[in-house]
């Protein structure tokens, strides 16, 4: 059983995994792919869930608007990493640590994306977001090389930073799954969910929305069963907090019914 001094309420992290889902996708999306597009004088054709139509870009500006997806994520996980190593209280640290391990999991799990199938914001082959390039398998077994280091390394350290926060006995296991398997569940239910609302078709459900949520994050069902064993408990407690959980409902709801069919520009 965890320990009498930590207590984390599933639905509290389901309400978080209901805001922080459609907030850092639209952060990856808008914030990078459709910033990096108008900063450059691109006409943004569509705004989806899971994707971005830039139009009127090539070469180099083409590319950066591929990237920019990945650069931005980077950036909130170091930022996110940094608030969260001086944060105090328990649900403020929760939630910055949701979101630096969110959005790195996310960024090194599109070199993996991209190496293993061709496609992708880093697809090397023509149709590809930085392609088309010479030779692209090498490109892909580069990309999928750096993206598994990463991301080994990434799961170790979120291991690392939640048994900071929880200590490393085995009775912090239960709190462990809680925090990292229930979050995990929502964000990649609640994505394929909206994903199932584009008008392009299942395509980017599965390759996009499933990827990116289940695939992307797939490293917190490690972080979840990982418990050291050693012999210390911290107190963790996070309550029943109804704010989260019904701006998570509402967050939810206005992602999928605004940006699930797509919004078109002229």
């Amino acid at each position: 059983m965890a320990d009498e001094t930590q207590r984390v309420d599933l639905a509290t992290i389901i309400g978080l995994g209901m805001v922080l889902m459609p907030v850092l996708t639209m952060w990856h999306e808008i914030g990078g792919h459709a910033a990096a597009c108008a900063a450059q004088g691109g006409h943004v054709a569509t705004i989806g869930a899971f994707y971005v139509a830039c139009e009127g870009l090539t070469g180099a500006a083409r590319l950066l608007v591929s990237c920019a997806g990945v650069m931005v994520d980077s950036l909130l996980a170091l930022v996110a990493f940094a608030l969260w190593r001086r944060a105090r209280g328990d649900l403020a640290r929760l939630t910055l640590w949701l979101v630096w391990v969110t959005k790195a999991f996310v960024a090194a799990g599109y070199f993996c994306f991209s190496g293993a199938t061709g496609v992708g914001d880093f697809g090397p082959g023509v149709g590809g977001g930085i392609g088309p390039l010479p030779l692209p398998y090498l490109w892909r077994a580069a990309e999928l090389g750096i993206g598994v280091i990463a991301y080994v390394l990434l799961v170790r350290a979120a291991i690392r930073t939640l048994t900071a926060m929880l200590g490393d006995s085995p009775a912090t296991g239960p709190t462990r799954r809680v925090i990292a398997h229930g979050y995990y569940a929502t964000i990649g239910v609640a994505a394929v969910l909206v994903g199932l609302l584009n008008p392009i078709g299942i395509f980017i459900t599965i390759m996009s929305a499933a990827a990116s949520s289940f695939g992307g994050n797939a490293g917190m069902v490690s972080v979840g069963f990982a418990v050291p064993g050693g012999p210390t408990t911290r107190p963790f407690i996070i309550g029943r907090n109804w704010a989260i959980i019904v701006v998570g409902a509402a967050a939810l709801i206005g992602f999928a019914l605004i940006l699930g069919p797509s919004e078109h520009f002229r």
